[in-house]
């Protein structure tokens, strides 16, 4: 799953995309999905608030029109990176792009070890 918003100028909307396999067969995928930040810890670097915990829900349809739900979540665990997806930008322009787009681009990578899905679809009945 993949979830983000857009800048202001886009709407600051959520656009979240994704879907189940199992097996090397598609059980669903698109959008209607969401990604949850249900802990957080602020960044000691630069204030920016970094998941410590997350849930992921999933809801669609099988190619049959089969409703399918899933739910994954827990601790993220520790973080083993933060990557500044503007580290090569120079400094001012930084300041300017996050001061227009309101956000601080940085990816956190952490060592999951998040509980097994939890599934409603088909495919388990």
């Amino acid at each position: 799953m993949m979830e983000y918003t857009t800048p202001p100028s886009y709407g600051s909307t959520v656009v979240s995309v994704g879907g189940i396999a199992t097996d090397g067969e598609i059980i669903c995928a698109g959008s209607g999905h969401s990604a949850q930040h249900t802990e957080i810890k602020e960044d000691p670097d630069n204030d920016w608030p970094e998941p410590g915990a997350v849930k992921f829900l999933w809801s669609g349809k099988t190619k049959d029109g089969k409703p399918v739900n899933a739910e994954l979540g827990g601790s993220l665990g520790k973080r083993l990176d933060k990557v500044d997806v503007m580290a090569k930008v120079p400094g001012f322009v930084k300041t300017i792009v996050g001061g227009v787009a309101g956000t601080k681009p940085y990816i956190y990578q952490v060592c999951s070890c998040l509980s097994s899905l939890k599934t409603q679809c088909p495919a388990n009945e």
